[in-house]
């Protein structure tokens, strides 16, 4: 038994061989996948002034908002980022829309002379911040759930692949709060 080579591999459990083998499945065919969806990508920055209505008093937290998508055939795939850059008052309660992370399904419809329309549809996860100096209600409180926006854009000429875009999107609606706002920004396609 001298000079033979004793190698040491560690047991590792069948579940982490598994699971470590469906995440490589599932990439190499979202991998594989991803050129037969992936007809034009394309990223957009706006300035949206969101509107939080609590109590049929509204509060106007702006922010900027960070789109990158995936289109084909009219229809595309979208994610959002909101970071807000200002909060708001309501009766000396200040509300920031902290942070809002989305995706969506969009229906584009055909460009004419320039313009097109799109609706999406999907999921948001909404941060308010809320700060109040007299009372207990400070803290950071989430809301998820349906979320939907309009837009148009336009064609902006001489700039290749380039479109200025104005739209609405309804980030939360419950019982008692309703997050919406008004976005103006540019979208470039690659």
């Amino acid at each position: 038994m001298q000079g033979d080579l004793i190698l040491f591999v560690p047991k590792i459990p069948m579940d982490y061989k598994l699971r470590f083998m469906e995440k490589v499945l599932t990439l190499l065919l979202l991998s594989a996948s991803f050129s037969s969806f992936a007809d034009t990508p394309y990223i957009g920055v706006d300035y949206m002034m969101s509107d939080i209505e609590i109590s049929n008093e509204n509060a106007t937290p702006k922010g900027a908002l960070i789109r990158a998508g995936i289109s084909n055939n009219n229809m595309a795939f979208e994610a959002h980022y909101l970071a807000s850059n200002t909060s708001d008052n309501i009766y000396n309660t200040e509300l920031n829309l902290d942070k809002s992370l989305a995706l969506y399904f969009v229906m584009q419809s055909d460009v004419v002379n320039g313009f097109g329309l799109d609706v999406s549809l999907g999921y948001a996860k909404n941060q308010v911040v809320v700060s109040n100096p007299s009372t207990s209600i400070n803290g950071d409180y989430k809301y998820d759930g349906f979320s939907w926006g309009v837009a148009m854009h336009q064609q902006i000429p001489y700039l290749e692949n380039t479109q200025i875009r104005l739209g609405y999107q309804s980030l939360f609606k419950g019982d008692d709060i309703e997050i919406t706002g008004y976005t103006l920004g540019f979208v470039y396609h690659f």
